[in-house]
């Protein structure tokens, strides 16, 4: 997919271009007009601007400071996302989401071009979700070794109340109160263990990887556009008198991460508790797979089964707390086998394994920021 010059930085500036460089804030027009300066004094369409201050002597500065051949020219409009970002993208990228992250080619190269502070990326949710389900797949965050985790939490449902306490011995009607009792006390500890596993789950995503791997998708476009030419490979930065530097997204790494430390990326989880439905993902959007939710497999697996022992009613020489007891393991062994069944079918898809635990992902993220 990589097929970029191995090109680091072309600035020769003696000191560091941020010590002698005052990128200033200009209007949107200034922009699309440093974007055409650029273009023209590469041999593309010829443009003069009313804006730039000796614009024509301004872009051959900047081609010849940054030793930039090839002819200038724009990108199309818009260019088609990959498959695999439109299963990220709830409905599929179209519009203004399909804008390329190429502002303008010289030669073989694309290139963003940066004129002070300016957005990262659009500030629409779903282009915010499929950024962040893109960088948890190159970051190392799968479903697998989490949906494990899960497990463990759920392990803990039984748990250490004294029975006796309750006083009851054993007719239909007390029985109904223990089984209530129980159902209770499973939904709280089904509770605890959701509320576990999504702190937990918090944590994969405060780390440096995650953070860089989000902001690289964000300024390229990598997996979005697939390595076509509306994946930016270059970042032009520049003021309006052509004090220019140029970095290779791809190969300096420490130039993405130095971006990655403006836009701080976090994530929380939007929980929400629909108790009647099936399993529907990005992936299985109608759902409908026998599968449901986390919050309807217990819901409907505790009525199921504490109303089935209750009907069973007290074992030989059984007392109420092994009575109880006994639902908890029925439950627990239900659980077991359900876990088995709902991991084949989400298989390592974090967006499965979210939809399943009732998660939306909402990345916040510093927008603006200086290049």
């Amino acid at each position: 997919m990589n097929k970029i010059p191995d090109i680091k930085s072309f600035s020769k500036h003696d000191k560091s271009i941020n010590e002698h460089v005052n990128l200033v804030e200009g209007n949107t027009q200034m922009a699309y007009d440093m974007e055409k300066v650029i273009v023209s004094a590469a041999g593309g369409p010829k443009f003069v601007s009313k804006k730039i201050s000796n614009s024509q002597a301004v872009g051959k500065k900047i081609l010849k400071d940054l030793k930039l051949t090839g002819t200038g020219a724009f990108p199309n409009n818009s260019y088609s996302a990959t498959s695999t970002w439109n299963n990220y993208f709830p409905g599929g990228a179209k519009g203004s989401t399909l804008t390329p992250k190429t502002d303008l080619f010289i030669g073989n190269k694309r290139i963003s071009l940066k004129t002070g502070a300016a957005r990262l990326m659009s500030g629409g949710a779903n282009e915010a979700t499929a950024t962040f389900y893109t960088a948890a797949a190159k970051s190392g965050v799968t479903g697998d070794a989490w949906f494990n985790k899960l497990s463990v939490h759920m392990d803990n449902l039984l748990p250490s109340t004294n029975m006796q306490q309750l006083g009851i011995k054993g007719n239909k009607t007390e029985l109904k109160k223990v089984g209530k009792f129980a159902s209770v006390q499973i939904l709280k500890q089904a509770d605890d263990a959701h509320k576990a596993f999504t702190t937990d789950f918090k944590s994969a995503f405060s780390n440096k990887a995650f953070a860089e791997a989000f902001t690289f998708e964000a300024m390229t476009g990598d997996t979005k556009f697939g390595g076509s030419n509306g994946t930016a490979e270059y970042f032009l930065v520049t003021d309006y008198e052509g004090n220019a530097q140029i970095h290779n997204a791809f190969s300096d790494k420490g130039y993405v991460s130095k971006i990655a430390g403006q836009v701080n990326p976090s994530v929380v989880f939007k929980s929400s508790q629909n108790v009647k439905s099936q399993l529907k993902s990005p992936t299985n959007p109608k759902g409908g797979t026998g599968y449901y939710t986390f919050w309807s497999a217990v819901g409907l697996t505790m009525d199921m089964i504490v109303e089935d022992t209750v009907k069973e009613g007290l074992l030989l020489n059984e007392d109420v707390f092994d009575f109880v007891k006994r639902i908890f393991n029925k439950v627990k062994n239900w659980w077991k086998n359900f876990w088995s069944n709902v991991k084949k079918q989400i298989g390592g898809r974090l967006e499965d394994l979210l939809a399943f635990m009732t998660l939306e992902p909402k990345v916040r993220f510093r927008n603006n920021i200086r290049w």
